[in-house]
């Protein structure tokens, strides 16, 4: 790993200044399972939908366990060392080590207070949804940046992330490189900030063997992202936040910005340089618009979630995929307790898929009851009893369910979940 190949000169300013050093540590872990054996694999999600509504809908144990250490410097420099494994598995199947979600250093008040440089793996500005865990922007992964320099009324922040992509159909173990230029400018307003980000990405050519060539591939993003955290206490007198943002990706940047290329060898899918090789074709004419909105709000008896995607997905001559895709959720909750609440979960998917004129819909509803040690919808950690029930389109048929509800356009489960944070 590049951080620790560079390990030596962040250790240098170690030995020649006095420092104060402080060790930390922060996670996250969900475990579930359900009270019937044979759906403990049961998921409701639709095809060609990124996301699924994920209350009494999770069909895997995660847990992050991360390890800080922030230095000091006598001379003012502080230094912050991040690193996080991850740890996975299927429900009711052993856990194992998963990847290194991070493992960096970031230095700052080199400049002023507001810049640091960093180096290593991160999980990198993310943007997330929380009730459908949906990272609209996520440009995680190995490289270095500068964050938040200040610009007068801007900050600017700047991150190049690569990895060498391996394709599983190469014996010889060969590689290419892939390379994404990630740009923001952010503005803060007294109610919020407001984002702008471009990405540039880039894939070298490679000639594997003698049937295998990949042409080099170039694709970019831009989008535009607005937090506010007064607009829920204006209109409902609640504490919270609201997220709207607007994307358009094309090319190899067709993701608009929510592509991990080290996650790519962890899951069971074909990767994406496997794609542009057996495609063809390249990739250049693929685009996405995407459109998003999220909320959450509460106050000492009530809270919500809310959650709106609109999609659309045209790679075609790429991968065979046109589409559309619309979410809707509706989480509230009632705090009828300190330490006890009820949470429901209302979901809509559709996927319009254009190539084969299908439309799979799903409708998918959970209660919990849950116990907190306090009020409120980020509280952990949180024990919950749910029931969920999922109802899907005939051409969703055999697509949605797993293997249990595989003749099926209807299905429910029943389980209990663990989720904590800190």
């Amino acid at each position: 790993m590049l951080l620790l190949r560079l390990l030596p000169f962040f250790l240098i300013p170690i030995v020649v200044f006095g420092f104060e050093s402080e060790i930390g540590t922060f996670g996250y872990g969900r475990i579930q399972t359900t009270f019937d054996k044979d759906k403990s694999d049961v998921c409701f999600g639709v095809p060609g939908a990124s996301s699924k509504y994920r209350l009494g809908n999770e069909c895997e144990t995660w847990v992050e366990l991360g390890l800080t250490q922030d230095i000091v410097f006598d001379n003012g420099i502080k230094m912050h060392n991040q690193v996080r494994p991850i740890f996975y598995a299927p429900n009711n199947e052993k856990i194992d080590f998963f990847d290194w979600g991070e493992a960096y250093s970031e230095i700052s008040n080199i400049i002023d207070n507001s810049m640091s440089i960093w180096i290593g793996r991160r999980f990198y500005k993310r943007w997330e949804s929380h009730m459908n865990d949906y990272w609209p922007l996520n440009m995680s992964g190995d490289g270095f940046g500068i964050n938040n320099l200040d610009l007068g009324s801007l900050q600017l922040s700047y991150a190049f992330i690569f990895e060498n992509l391996n394709p599983t159909i190469d014996l010889s173990d060969q590689s290419s490189l892939f390379a994404s230029h990630d740009l923001r400018f952010v503005k803060e307003f007294d109610q919020g900030e407001l984002t702008f980000f471009a990405n540039y990405m880039h894939l070298q050519s490679k000639t594997f063997d003698a049937t295998h060539h990949l042409d080099a591939q170039k694709g970019y993003t831009l989008a535009v992202l607005y937090k506010d955290n007064t607009i829920t206490e204006n209109i409902f007198d609640m504490k919270g936040e609201s997220v709207t943002g607007l994307f358009y990706g094309s090319g190899l940047s067709k993701d608009t910005g929510e592509y991990v290329p080290y996650m790519q060898k962890q899951f069971e899918r074909e990767s994406l340089i496997d794609n542009l090789i057996n495609s063809g074709t390249n990739i250049e004419n693929s685009k996405t618009y995407r459109a998003i909105n999220y909320n959450t709000f509460e106050n000492d008896n009530i809270g919500f979630m809310t959650n709106l995607i609109y999609e659309y997905r045209d790679e075609e001559k790429f991968s065979g995929i046109k589409q559309n895709w619309f979410s809707a959720g509706l989480r509230p909750y009632w705090f009828f307790y300190t330490n006890a609440r009820l949470v429901a979960e209302l979901g809509y998917d559709r996927v319009n898929n254009k190539i084969d004129n299908e439309k799979y819909e799903l409708y998918k509803s959970t209660i919990a009851t849950e116990f907190a040690f306090d009020k409120g919808i980020w509280e952990r950690p949180v024990l919950r009893l749910y029931y969920t029930n999922a109802n899907w389109s005939k051409d969703a048929q055999g697509k949605i369910g797993g293997k249990y509800y595989a003749n099926d356009t209807s299905g429910d489960v029943f389980g209990i979940q663990l989720e904590t944070w800190w």
